[in-house]
This record gives structure tokens, sequence and C-alpha cells, in this order.
């Protein structure tokens, strides 16, 4: 646990004899220390153990870096060089300034924006410290701390093949030789090379021009390193470009954070060069596989949108085929059909069996609801052609009054085995206005429902096998007397089997208690069945229904 700057037992951070960057630099210092002290707590509060335990390790790196700082900025005497003090400075800061963009992003995301947001006075503090530093430095410093590097004679040194595939590369380095000698060994190699001096200078490059790689270097004055990589990770028109950043530091957690920010790679100042090109290289395979990749992707979207356009072509015919609505004074019918965005195998009709077609009720009123197994235009074709068959009443051997012949012969007719393993459910009923009996057989599919007046309901289904499975099954009918203004409601089984904001399956049971209970409530302006299908939207998590959606109304009134 670190300790705060008024911590009894804490090192004495301040002094009478100081120079005004001493002092602020302890007044920095004591920042971080007091302040991250002040998070850890209330980490712990919030339940953030993982935030405590970064805030107090930045307590820690802060009083580890008095003695290193101070005895760089001159007070007592010290026991390294400037150079390697340096190295022991920026090390220990930029390691530092990692944890509290790493506590940053953590809190962010964890939904303890607060947090984030306190995190920013440790940043500042930190750049603070950074900014003694460069200015400790002062003008032509730019080699101060860095590593020798050859001279022009011994470039010769760093040629190496021609690059297989020359790409565009920029170098960011505030080091003048650094930055000379890596663009003169890529040029050597083919590669095209543009340089910036610092971080903001990069960033303008970058927006300005198009890059396949950028060789970026951790301690720069103004933007460094770490910010230049947050920037270019956060910008769009920047992820394409790979990041490999070569540096003096070479702490753990700095190289960390770096990956973590979207580099490539990371290697030391003095690296091998066929390293680099190795490197190089393979950033520059990537993105060549990349551009591939989205041609690839992007003639895959244009397949799928014709396939989509044709999928759409097809519900718009099942909707054409779908009968006209009735309303008659003794009965009256209604449909929703919501067809799922890969086209699935619903279809429902009515007709009249008999009698004077110009009067509703004269005779017997045949319906139907059918829903085949899958998706896409296979399924709608099947569908179709079986609502075709019962339109026309073409089945032989049918008897078109009685739903159990119906089921039977279709069962008999269209065995899975037969039809590349489709199979369907049904539900078949005929209306006799005369004695007021509803006949119904069903094969797999969910029950009818009957609501009749005072919000009594009652399913109805027979509980046969669904159509094409077993070709020795054998369905039954039965029947149910209908009284005057009840509501009989037919649907398929993709207007419940949803994942509801719960995270649970909608279901059947949630789905025929909402039913209910919107029929047997007053009537509105809007439909009973428009109701209804807004009370599964409305419950539903995705803005689709994941199979075709099929209701269909009838009032007895």
């Amino acid at each position: 646990m670190p300790r705060s700057s008024s911590s009894p037992g804490s090192p004495p951070l301040g002094g009478r004899e100081a120079t005004v960057t001493q002092r602020a630099a302890r007044t920095q210092l004591n920042h971080i220390v007091g302040y991250s002290e002040i998070l850890r707590k209330d980490a712990l509060e919030a339940g953030r153990e993982d935030l405590a335990s970064i805030f107090a390790t930045v307590g820690e790196s802060a009083l580890e870096l008095q003695a290193p700082l101070l005895a760089r900025l001159g007070e007592g005497e010290p026991a390294a060089g400037a150079e390697t003090l340096d190295h022991e400075i920026y090390g220990i800061l930029y390691a530092l300034v990692a944890l509290i963009q790493d506590a940053k992003g953590k809190a962010s995301s964890g939904g303890d924006r607060h947090l984030g947001l306190d995190a920013d006075r440790l940043l500042e503090a930190g750049n603070a410290i950074l900014e003694l530093m460069a200015a400790e430095e002062g003008p032509g410093s730019e080699d101060a701390g860095a590593e020798a590097v050859p001279t022009r004679a011994d470039l010769s040194a760093y040629d190496l093949a021609s690059a297989p595939r020359p790409g565009r590369i920029l170098v960011v380095d505030d080091n003048l030789f650094n930055r000379e000698l890596l663009s003169r060994h890529l040029e050597r190699q083919g590669h095209e090379v543009r340089a910036a001096g610092d971080g903001l200078a990069a960033l303008e490059l970058l927006r300005a021009e198009s890059f396949d790689v950028a060789i970026i270097d951790v301690m720069m004055p103004g933007m460094n390193g770490y910010q230049l990589l947050e920037r270019m990770r956060a910008e769009e028109a920047l992820k394409g470009v790979h990041a490999i950043v070569i540096s003096a530091l070479e702490d753990t957690q700095i190289i960390a954070r770096c990956i973590q920010l979207g580099a490539e790679d990371y290697m030391p100042r003095e690296f091998e060069p066929v390293i680099l090109k190795a490197r190089i290289e393979s950033c520059l395979d990537k993105k060549r596989m990349k551009e591939e990749q989205e041609l690839f992707v992007a003639a895959l979207v244009e397949a799928q949108e014709k396939l989509n356009l044709e999928l759409r072509g097809g519900a718009s015919y099942v909707r054409s085929l779908l009968p006209g609505r009735i309303d008659f004074p003794e009965l009256s019918t209604d449909w929703v059909f919501v067809p799922s965005a890969s086209l699935g195998g619903d279809v429902f009709g009515y007709h009249l069996l008999g009698g004077d077609e110009t009067g509703a009720g004269r005779g017997k009123l045949a319906l139907y609801l059918i829903d085949v197994s899958g998706h896409g235009i296979e399924a709608a074709l099947f569908s179709v052609t079986l609502m075709n068959m019962l339109k026309t009443q073409v089945l032989p051997g049918a008897d078109f009054a009685d739903p159990a012949s119906v089921l039977d012969r279709l069962n008999a007719s269209f065995k899975m085995e037969e039809q590349n393993n489709l199979f369907f459910t049904a539900w078949y009923g005929v209306w006799d206005h005369g004695s007021r009996e509803l006949t119904y057989a069903s094969a797999g599919s969910p029950p009818a429902l009957l609501v009749m007046p005072g919000g009594v309901s009652e399913e109805l289904s027979t509980g046969g096998m669904i159509v094409g499975v077993d070709a020795d099954a054998r369905y039954d009918s039965a029947r149910a007397h209908i009284p005057r203004g009840s509501g009989l409601y037919v649907f398929s089984d993709g207007v419940y089997e949803f994942r509801a904001r719960d995270g649970s399956i909608f279901g059947i049971d949630r789905f025929t208690k909402a039913l209910v209970g919107i029929a047997s409530s007053p009537r509105t302006e809007k439909r009973v069945l428009e109701r209804v299908l807004d009370r599964a939207k409305a419950e539903s998590t995705s803005k689709r229904f994941p199979d075709d959606v099929s209701l269909l109304e009838l009032r007895f009134d």
C-alpha cells in the first residue's frame, strides 16, 4: 500500500533548500502519492479491487521515483551519471503513466466513469514531471539519454537486401540521428519513408498521407508514443497503419502497454536490422492479406445483397397468395404475416368449401396454417405448393371437410425423405356456420386459441405427429362449439419462440396469456393482431423475429 505524503513514517518529499524545479517535482510527486491513495480507497469502496491494486502500485512507483528524480534535478550528490538517471527516471515514469492509463481504461469499461475522470489528475501530475525533465535537459538535448548510434560512415553496415514488397513507412523519433539512420536504412531496402520529430507532427502526417507502417519512439516531448498509439487506435482512418515501437526503455510494463495500445511489436534501440526488416515485411504481408480479405468480404456482401433481394421478392410473392380479409356480419377475419430475414415456410389461408360464395357462412369454411421446417427459398416454395393444394382442393383421397382426412393424406403424400428432408406442422379446421361447430385437427403445430366472451379461453389441439416424419402416423379430428362473440386465433411458433429481455425464451405460455388479455379487452382503433404483435416486439431483444410470424384471427360475431 502506498503511503500518502502526510502519513506517519512516509519519506519526506519536501525540503527547505530546493530550487524552483525541485520544489515543483516534489509537489507533483506529492500529488501522485496522495491522490493515488484517495483513489485506492474509492476503488475499494466501489468493489473494484483490480483498480485499487493499480492505484496502490502508482503510489509506490511515485515513491520509487523520488530519489532518482530529485538527484537528476540537482538535489544532493547523484550516485550515478545523468544518462543512467535518465534511463531510471523515464523507465519508472513511463511505466507509471501506463498504469494510470490502464486504470482509466478499466474504470471506463467497468462503468466507473468517475474513477476514470479522477485518474486524469494523476496523468496531469505525471505529464508535469515529464515537462520538468524536458526543461532540465534544455535546448540541444535531443540526443540526451539516447543510445550511441552509428555515424554516417557506419550506415553501410545496415544495408540489407531490397524488400520484396516495398511500403510507405513513417519514422517517428525526436532524436535526429535516430531518424536519419533508420530512414536511410529503410530507403535502401526500397521503402518510401517519411519522418516526424514528435507525436503531433506524426499525427498530422498520418492524417494527410497514406502509410503502411509507423515506427514509433516512446520518449518524445509533447505527444509521446503512448498518446500517439492511442490516437491511432481511436481514429478509424488510422487503424490500418501497423505500429512498431523502438525505444531504449525495456521495462516489461511499458512493453505490455504498447502492445495493448495496438503496437505490432516492441524492439530495443540496439535492434538487429534483419529482425526489423522481418517485422516490417510481416506487417506489409498482414496489410496485403487484410486488403484481399476486404475485397473478398465486399464480393460476399454483394452476393448476400442479391440473395436478400431474392428473399424479399419471395416474401412478397408469398404475401400476394394470402387470402383477402372477410368482413361479414356473422364472420370477419384478419391476419398478420411478418417474414423473417431469411424467409421461412409459413403460409395460411381460408376458403369456402360449398354453398353460396356471395354470402358468408352459407356452407363450410376451411382454414389452415402450415409451417415448413427450415428457412430460405426451398422452404418457401414447398409451403406455397402445399397452400395451392389446399386452396384448389387437389389432394387425392382427401375429404376437405374432414380435417383428420386432410392431414392423413398430406402425411401419406409428402414423406420427408422424398422432400429433401423437409417436414411441416399444420393446423386445419372447418367452420360450419349452421351448427356453429368447428371441426379441427393438428399436426405438431401450436394449439389454436379460442377466446370466448368474458375472457374464457380454450386451446384447440389434437396433438398429432408432424407431417412427413412417420408414414404410419394417423390423425384425429375434434369438435368445439363456438359461442357468439368469440375469437379464434391460429398462429405459428415464430411469434413466441424468441429471446425475451430477461434472457429466456418468451414461450407459448406468456404469449397466450398476453393474447387472451388483449383479445378480451375493449376494442380500440388498433386491430387486435397489431396489438398482439406490438406486445411481442416489445418483449423481444431483437428488432426482427428469427422465424416467420403468422397470426390468423376469425371473429364469430
